[in-house]
């Protein structure tokens, strides 16, 4: 009898290590499967990305940067050529009642009538350095007078922008009134 209890103890410890061994690898195998791998990919995706950017800065670094500077240079140089036609066509004087003559006196080449030439004494600010004063011009006469004026607005020195326009037609078919409100540029004053 003792022989066979041992023989039963023995199976039982026997069936036990196995199912222990059994277990200890099902546990290590799952454990390797949810943290260990993710995060070996994870681990080999950060290295790929690593040898990526440094062939970017590698690309970067070799590019010609002088002929980058160059570029950039001139295009400083036309933007302060342009800026510089822009502030030439700004009005002169500081007074916009200035431009009323030179507008009268457009009008009277183009064979306009004028029936209003006046300050809306409104002004818009444009960036911190200018501003647009509005003046209400109403005129009538034939479109293609009209027309010789609009292209000499066009050509004067200095700015003189139409903001708005209408164009009434009058009784006598070739005529019409003319509404505009024009903007005159200037450089703001300095605050005292």
């Amino acid at each position: 009898m003792k022989k066979q209890f041992q023989f039963w103890l023995e199976a039982i410890q026997m069936k036990w290590l196995v199912t222990a061994i059994v277990i200890y690898f099902a546990f290590t195998g799952s454990s390797l499967q949810v943290l260990i791998l993710p995060e070996s990919q994870r681990y080999d995706e950060a290295v790929l990305r690593q040898n990526q950017l440094a062939e970017t800065y590698i690309d970067l670094v070799s590019l010609d940067i002088e002929m980058a500077i160059n570029n950039l240079n001139t295009q400083l140089e036309e933007l302060d050529s342009l800026e510089s036609v822009f502030e030439n066509r700004l009005l002169q004087s500081t007074r916009v009642n200035a431009i009323f003559p030179v507008l009268d006196k457009f009008c009277t080449q183009s064979l306009l009538k004028v029936v209003t030439l006046e300050p809306m004494n409104k002004f818009n600010n444009i960036g911190k350095k200018y501003q647009a004063h509005l003046i209400r011009l109403s005129m009538i006469g034939k479109f293609p007078d009209f027309l010789k004026f609009l292209d000499v607005l066009e050509s004067h020195k200095e700015w003189i922008l139409i903001d708005d326009m209408i164009v009434k037609p009058l009784e006598r078919n070739d005529y019409a009134r003319y509404d505009l409100t024009l903007s005159v540029l200037v450089a703001q004053e300095p605050k005292k």
